[in-house]
């Protein structure tokens, strides 16, 4: 598939991607010690949702739009809900922030991110969404490569986020044996990678192949809105987390059965599944 986030932002795999990376990012902040976060695929960081590519394809309307207004939503996708809001302060839901946006909300002053985006255009909306402070860092290089650049990081302690766009066939592929090359290098660190939930023997097998690769502790939490079709349209994603902080098991279990019924469209459906 080939997946230009601009036209699907603020939907359905964007609020459980999102939702389970403040997590993550809070999690971090329960220990003094600085952390660092890896943003491989950043994208430009934030979206106009006026724009023309979101009003062309306004997935946002039946993701963060259905859940804007909601009076008493489950703890995960509360916190996801505040931080999206702090980029929206009239109240009205025009920008969405992307992960390194959000990310940009979690860090103290010792903690650091790292957003990796090669696109030239894109790099260059990213510089300029993201707030210029010493522990921002903006690359323009490959993420699959700044995997192995930038890792482990100087604190020993963080995130990666893995979200490629997913136009090459075998990035599935690709992605789980970077991943096997990451932990190598930082085998203590927390991994969330973002998968296209279109074919279950696909994603099945990118997780047998990230295991190989050295994956021992972890976390799958998919969410669809419709039945998945190989051929069909984005109704469903896949976050895999590998060394999952402690508690997110628990606010997904109450997350996903109601983000599955808040953002349906069918045939929704979601399935946790631990290590």
């Amino acid at each position: 598939m080939n997946y230009r986030h601009a036209f699907h932002v603020g939907n359905h795999a964007d609020v459980l991607k999102h939702a389970v990376l403040l997590f993550c990012l809070n999690a971090l902040k329960r220990k003094p010690a600085p952390f660092a976060v890896l943003d491989t695929h950043a994208g430009r960081g934030l979206y106009d949702l006026a724009g023309e590519e979101a009003e062309r394809s306004p997935e946002w309307r039946d993701g963060v739009g259905r859940l804007w207004s909601w009076p008493e939503p489950p703890p995960l996708v509360a916190r996801y809900l505040e931080a999206v809001r702090g980029f929206n302060q009239d109240g009205n839901l025009r920008v969405y922030p992307g992960s390194p946006a959000l990310a940009t909300t979690q860090l103290r002053l010792d903690d650091v991110l790292m957003a990796c985006e090669l696109h030239p255009e894109e790099h260059a909306a990213l510089r300029r969404s993201l707030p210029r402070q010493p522990n921002v860092q903006v690359h323009a290089r490959d993420g699959w490569e700044a995997l192995g650049a930038l890792l482990p990081p100087p604190q020993r302690r963080g995130l990666v986020l893995i979200d490629p766009p997913y136009e090459a066939p075998d990035e599935l592929t690709l992605s789980a044996r970077a991943i096997g090359g990451a932990l190598r290098r930082f085998g203590h660190g927390s991994y969330l990678w973002w998968r296209p939930l279109k074919s279950e023997s696909a994603l099945a097998a990118a997780d047998a192949e990230a295991r190989a690769q050295g994956a021992k502790e972890t976390l799958r939490a998919d969410l669809w809105t419709a039945a998945p079709s190989p051929e069909g349209r984005l109704v469903g994603s896949s976050v895999f987390l590998i060394n999952p902080p402690f508690g997110l098991a628990d606010e997904l279990l109450e997350a996903l059965p109601f983000l599955a019924d808040a953002l349906t469209k069918g045939q929704s459906g979601w399935r946790l599944a631990p290590s």
